[in-house]
């Protein structure tokens, strides 16, 4: 292991080289950064070794850096990017409504918006918009405990469901919390369960009548991408039912990408309440929590109910993010139509399949988790899955990662391995990233990194 250790650092300083010496001016700014804010980012994923770079443009699937550097762009945002940077259609709505300013009192556009949501979404009879998906989820779960009466979150291993200090635990197969600051009497109320195993959770509500809600998230995106099965949705959704339990779908990473109706639609299944955030809006900062009108309207603050949930926020319907909402959600609706969302899947298949027959073909044996348009990227000589994972070669990926972006390629950022398709993407650019790919495990020697399969 140290033999490879040491193969795996001389690339890296080889590639680390290449980088500096591509992105002189994100060096700088960085630098700069560094006195400025934390990491000399805005956000924790943000960060990569040996310095992020940074931009100033973009355009549909590419984004151009401060060294004037262009990448085609697979990252897409982190997900909601699923039409690409500044889409006409989404700059001309937005334009449109910029008379109205930022935050003009009840914009007139909430009708519009709330009813493409109820038309495409299974669950949406209605919905209140906030700003981030972290929002979303903290009304979801206050609603549901204060409909229910009861006071107890269900949640998986794997499932990340924002910055909340209550739902900061369990992203892997412990049950840790993710954070220091978190304190441990903020997860009382959560109960942390396997993915996937409707015994463990049958057995759970047959000894704990005080659960309100079981929250998921059907990608199991956060975890490494393992996805899940109609069969155990139906399962689920049966369960909850019968023990008075809300059903939360948790859609801000599947909602709009699984289909234009969300990971509900895309299986079948329909669950009380669901949240939505950016890739509703095609990248604008808005998010929703919705569901079954008899349980939205616990937030109806005319007096009308006896158990009123408190629910505001000062930009929750801010003029721009609900006009690129109205625009992205009419796109999705048309694509779908014409079958568009199965063409992406097809093409992220073909990604998959031919990144890991290119890192079979120099023994680095890969495995590649896929839902839908989104794929992740695992080595190691054994079949894993999330509960026996093989940590040992990630450092391999997120060289990888860099490599193409010293190639002008941003398939994830090093500290994601996160890789997400947009409809902007060509079947050329799926034979551009191949190709790429090919020639820069060839260019960095990742073949004198032969892993024994046995």
């Amino acid at each position: 292991m140290q033999d490879l250790q040491n193969k795996i650092d001389k690339i890296q300083k080889n590639i680390f080289s290449d980088y500096r010496k591509k992105t002189i001016k994100s060096k700088n700014l960085f630098n700069k950064l560094l006195k400025k804010m934390p990491g000399g980012v805005s956000g924790s994923f943000r960060y990569f070794a040996p310095y992020p770079f940074y931009t100033k443009s973009a355009s549909k699937s590419y984004i151009i850096d401060i060294d004037n550097n262009k990448y085609l762009d697979v990252f897409s945002g982190n997900g909601p990017l699923l039409l690409g940077h500044n889409h006409p259609k989404l700059v001309k709505e937005i334009n449109k409504n910029k008379r109205y300013g930022s935050l003009p009192l009840n914009p007139y556009l909430l009708y519009e918006c709330s009813s493409l949501i109820s038309e495409l979404v299974p669950a949406a009879e209605a919905t209140r918009f906030l700003n981030t998906g972290t929002e979303a989820v903290m009304s979801a779960v206050r609603i549901a405990r204060a409909y229910t009466g009861k006071s107890k979150i269900v949640k998986f291993h794997g499932h990340y469901h924002g910055q909340h200090d209550e739902f900061l635990i369990a992203i892997d197969k412990s049950k840790d919390l993710f954070s220091y600051g978190v304190p441990k009497s903020s997860v009382n109320k959560v109960t942390v369960q396997p993915f996937n195993d409707i015994n463990s959770l049958e057995k759970l509500f047959n000894k704990d009548s005080d659960i309100a809600a079981v929250i998921m998230d059907a990608a199991m995106h956060a975890g490494g991408l393992w996805g899940t099965t109609r069969d155990y949705l139906k399962a689920l959704r049966a369960l909850t039912k019968k023990y008075g339990i809300l059903l939360i779908f948790d859609e801000v990473i599947t909602g709009f990408r699984l289909s234009s109706g969300g990971a509900q639609k895309y299986y079948g299944i329909t669950p009380d309440l669901c949240t939505f955030a950016k890739a509703m809006g095609a990248g604008e900062k808005i998010a929703a929590v919705a569901g079954k009108k008899e349980i939205i309207n616990i937030l109806d603050p005319s007096g009308t109910n006896n158990k009123y949930v408190f629910q505001s926020g000062t930009v929750n319907d801010g003029t721009s993010a609900l006009s690129s909402t109205i625009a992205a959600l009419k796109i999705y609706k048309n694509l779908d139509k014409q079958g568009k969302y199965n063409s992406i899947n097809k093409k992220a298949l073909i990604l998959k399949n031919g990144l890991m027959g290119i890192f079979n073909d120099i023994d680095l044996p890969c495995q590649i988790n896929q839902v839908g348009s989104m794929l992740q990227i695992f080595i190691s000589p054994r079949k894993i899955d999330f509960f026996k994972p093989d940590n040992r070669f990630s450092k391999i990926i997120e060289l990888f990662y860099l490599a193409l972006i010293n190639h002008n390629i941003i398939l994830s950022l090093p500290t994601s391995n996160h890789i997400y398709l947009s409809f902007m993407h060509t079947n050329n650019d799926i034979k551009k990233i191949l190709s790429v790919s090919k020639e820069v495990l060839n260019h960095y020697k990742f073949d004198d990194l032969k892993i024994d399969k046995s």
